[in-house]
């Protein structure tokens, strides 16, 4: 990992008044803590790896307490995505034809994630990313170990190292609304009781 690299998350904690933390493992980069409203949003780099492959990811991580076990995936449409969905996977549509036609959506409580997209910002700031893949999941960091009990995570990642302030900063507005209306939903505790 390039200096570059690694710096970007030094400069990002500083501009936005967030925590710099330095690597721990030789997968992972260093990284930026934000602690918003009681939660932590983490941004770092981690790196897939296998036999015949590795590639780096940006990751944005928000752990939290879910209330009703609510969870969504939303994804840029693309060729494979348009597969999946002839052959009968999930789509849920929100009324918003742009967003339907642009993005693959898929909850366990319909109701919740039209509430939840309903809001104009979040749908904004999900639009201004060249690629999504947003969740809310119960799997550590994306690729670790299935999370227990209530604990949940709500993830972002791409492909590459993000290395635009700005856009980072798009992604950390974008986690700081959906936490909010997560919690306006009742779908998630405030973590300021555990701190």
């Amino acid at each position: 990992m390039t200096k570059t690299e690694i710096n970007i998350w030094e400069e990002f904690a500083i501009a936005t008044g967030g925590k710099f933390v330095e690597r721990e493992e030789n997968w992972l980069s260093d990284k930026t803590e934000i602690d918003y409203n009681g939660w932590k949003i983490i941004f770092d780099n981690y790196t897939l790896c296998s036999d015949k492959f590795q590639r780096e990811m940006t990751r944005v991580i928000a752990p939290i307490i879910s209330i009703d076990k609510f969870r969504f995936e939303i994804y840029r449409n693309g060729l494979i995505r348009s597969i999946e969905k002839i052959f009968g996977a999930q789509d849920i549509e929100i009324s918003r034809p742009e967003f339907d036609k642009a993005f693959i959506i898929k909850a366990n409580n319909e109701f919740k994630i039209k509430s939840l997209l309903q809001n104009q910002k979040i749908r904004n700031l999900i639009e201004t990313q060249k690629e999504v893949n947003l969740e809310l999941s119960n799997q550590k960091g994306v690729w670790e170990s299935k999370l227990p009990g209530k604990e949940l995570e709500l993830q972002f990642y791409v492909d590459g190292a993000i290395q635009d302030i700005n856009h980072l900063k798009l992604l950390l507005n974008l986690f700081q609304e959906l936490l909010d209306n997560l919690y306006q939903i009742k779908s998630i505790e405030s973590l300021k009781a555990y701190r």
